[in-house]
């Protein structure tokens, strides 16, 4: 009998279509079917992942000569032309470099010096990797790109024309058909604060939270008499833009006249000051395709309470205490229901998300589910790009969601 030992290389097919094709068409025409599967989302390195075919057991004329054959088949994953979404080169100047990294800075601007890590390694890997700044014309990019990946684009909430040109801009890629990550309808939903609610709705507990929706009016010096102290946040910021904080009933009664003209551009949260945010910090937990993947701890600046590195405060990577860690993993894990309790479709994990935590005396807090434009923090972990890069490879396996 002919011994069958051969290696193929694969690029056209997606990969549960080339193993259905073959488990179909080598069982029918020469009794091989499929066995086993090995090497997918378990080991970053490899940029092969291997399919394992066993022959059946066939019985030829002399009932002795009983003989099994195995084919292993290499599947490079197809070459990808891979859009990162950033902002301009001139405002990576606002956050590189830090004091708390003073060498980290960009290299191939405009892509962030951490972006990069992931550039590089998508390069490593055969793919045509570009920088795509937020607003280019969407009709352009179905031609140039198989898919984009939403990163840094910063700058889009420097004004509320600028904020509202990216929603317009996020919206027509959906409608492009092309594929973006994360899906646009989440990002939607996440740009909006209020998604804190919706993980409130289905048992995620979150820092305490009052929603002002838009054209309402709204007491702070009540609120402060109550709460000592108050964090004000526009819905729909990002990187500690329009945060104001009221230490006192005096900075609240000054405050409201410009808290009622925000009320009238747009919806706001309240939340009561948490005085651990100056002792313990905050914990960001990063997440690929649902899963944890490191952490990061962050202390804001001495007597200050953002713990921005670009507004002074300090950072290091260390996997957190075991109850946040826990608390990551709920909030990761309520994606799905949380994205239906606000009306979208039930959906799986998306390609990232950056969890912000904070440990008070009475258990873990979720403070921000980020997965529009957070850092993701590459080199915080070992590995972490490759993991990242596999994913991308494996396509949209991980993430399915929409809105009704």
């Amino acid at each position: 009998m002919r011994v069958l030992d051969e290696t193929w290389q694969v690029v056209s097919l997606p990969i549960f279509a080339l193993v259905a094709m073959l488990d179909q068409r080598l069982s029918e025409k020469s009794h091989w079917a499929l066995s086993s599967v090995s090497g997918f989302g378990t080991n970053p390195e490899p940029a092969a992942s291997a399919l394992r075919l066993t022959h059946h057991s066939i019985q030829h004329e002399s009932p002795r000569a009983t003989f099994g054959r195995s084919l292993t088949l290499m599947i490079t994953p197809p070459s990808q032309r891979i859009g990162i979404v950033t902002s301009n080169a001139e405002k990576l100047a606002d956050y590189f470099p830090t004091t708390a990294e003073p060498d980290f800075v960009p290299t191939e601007p405009p892509f962030t010096p951490d972006d990069q890590l992931l550039v590089d390694e998508l390069r490593r890997r055969g793919h045509q990797v570009s920088a795509v700044v937020w607003g280019a014309e969407t009709s352009r990019l179905t031609d140039r790109f198989d898919r984009l990946i939403v990163r840094s684009p910063w700058d889009y909430m420097d004004s509320d024309e600028q904020r509202q040109g990216f929603l317009r801009w996020l919206e027509q890629l959906a409608a492009t058909g092309l594929v973006v990550e994360n899906e646009v309808a989440v990002m939607l939903w996440l740009m909006d604060k209020r998604y804190l609610l919706d993980f409130a709705a289905v048992g995620v507990p979150i820092v305490p939270t009052q929603l002002i929706p838009v054209g309402e009016s709204f007491d702070l010096e009540t609120f402060v008499e109550q709460h000592v102290a108050a964090v004000i946040k526009p819905a729909v910021s990002a990187a500690g833009a329009g945060l104001e904080f009221l230490p006192d009933r005096q900075a609240a009664r000054e405050f409201q006249p410009e808290f009622a003209a925000r009320c009238q551009r747009g919806a706001q949260l309240v939340q009561p000051f948490l005085p651990e945010i100056q002792t313990n910090g905050e914990w960001s937990l990063v997440y690929f395709g649902g899963e944890y993947s490191h952490g990061i701890h962050k202390l804001p600046a001495s007597g200050q309470i953002m713990v921005h590195a670009e507004r002074g405060g300090s950072l290091r990577f260390a996997d957190p205490p075991a109850v946040l860690r826990e608390l990551g993993d709920r909030t990761a894990a309520a994606i799905p229901r949380a994205f239906a309790h606000r009306g979208g479709r039930s959906c799986r994990m998306p390609l990232y998300l950056r969890i912000d935590v904070i440990e008070t005396a009475t258990g873990g807090l979720l403070s921000e589910c980020e997965g529009v434009e957070p850092e993701l923090f590459f080199r915080a972990r070992s590995g972490s790009a490759a993991r990242f890069a596999k994913l991308i490879e494996n396509g949209a396996s991980y993430t399915s969601c929409g809105r009704n």
